[in-house]
């Protein structure tokens, strides 16, 4: 589904076309937008760089800024959503052979929650770059805050899975920029991303990692959703969709991502490489302080073809994740 187009069609979508910059400029206006009264998502289909010149793809911000919106994701009303999970966490015992019959039914639909591996490539890998070729400085990456230590990828899916490949994750962490090929991994230490950094560590082994943006706005509400621990996100997208999220693996590394992801940057985390991190202007309204987090060496980035860059403001609430 066209995401994109949906938000238009329902009159939650403003298009800007002039020249925005990626530095400071458009966290500032989508920071202006979400504090209003039903606010809309922005689409900035110019960005540039002042600084150098440099031109990008679109940029999507703003996308959960409002009930509707949050609405129009779902694809149904967030309470009936509630609803259905509270019944799954409290099952009521079938007593008469009509109740059996439809929990049966009902048992027999959870099989779609379970995530689906596709052969060959998907929409995010028509473009490819690697090795040498990557460059992450390509990307239309935000810098919100003056003090900001450089630009943050905001919405990126950050996939992990354990060293034995039983268990997958996803989470919403921020992600500092430091150069073509390098990319900061702020996963806190309760974190499912962090345990699994400390058995790769145990190991002596690299960490595989990739990072999706884009694709279907619903995977990044998964992935920062409190779930128990070892619980995958995206068998809550299934629960929601009432159909599996459909994964490719990744070219360079054995985790599976979404096939209509906009962007994948992939990767391995050394676990004994720290890089600082930050200033970081954080949920508090205050800057967090510079700390050393584990980095990501990136072989590879790729995209669909015309790709659009998710980006969220993050500050001092409400914002966009009062939806969220």
């Amino acid at each position: 589904m066209d995401y994109i187009k949906l938000l238009k069609d329902n009159g939650l979508l403003r298009v800007i076309d002039e020249p925005a910059d990626i530095d400071l400029e458009i966290a500032h206006a989508s920071y202006i937008e979400v504090k209003r009264e039903n606010s809309q998502a922005l689409l900035f289909t110019n960005p540039i760089c002042k600084k150098t010149g440099r031109k990008f793809a679109p940029v999507l911000a703003n996308i959960y800024g409002s009930k509707r919106a949050l609405e129009l994701i779902f694809g149904r009303d967030p309470d009936e959503i509630a609803d259905e999970i509270e019944r799954l966490l409290k099952p009521k015992k079938p007593k008469s052979f009509g109740e059996k019959l439809n929990f049966a039914a009902y048992l027999f639909e959870m099989r779609k929650i379970f995530t689906k591996r596709l052969k060959g490539e998907g929409e995010c890998q028509q473009v490819k770059f690697t090795g040498e070729d990557v460059d992450l400085l390509s990307l239309p990456v935000l810098k919100t805050w003056p003090l900001d230590g450089g630009a943050f990828i905001t919405m990126g899916q950050v996939y992990t899975q354990s060293p034995d490949g039983e268990l997958q994750n996803v989470g919403m962490y921020r992600l500092q920029i430091y150069g073509k090929n390098r990319l900061g991994m702020h996963w806190q230490i309760h974190k499912d991303g962090a345990n699994f950094f400390n058995e790769y560590k145990r190991a002596g082994r690299k960490m595989p990692v990739s990072v999706a943006i884009g694709g279907d706005p619903l995977y990044i509400w998964c992935g920062q959703a409190p779930l128990p621990k070892g619980v995958f996100e995206l068998l809550l997208y299934g629960f929601i969709r009432k159909e599996p999220a459909k994964l490719v693996k990744s070219l360079t590394n054995e985790i599976y991502v979404p096939h209509d992801a906009d962007y994948v940057i992939e990767g391995f985390v050394d676990t004994d490489k720290f890089e600082l991190e930050g200033p970081f202007g954080d949920h508090t309204g205050f800057y967090t302080p510079v700390e050393p987090f584990p980095v990501m060496e990136v072989t590879a980035i790729t995209s669909k073809r015309e790709p659009v860059f998710h980006a969220t403001v993050v500050g001092k609430p409400p914002l966009e994740d009062k939806y969220m």
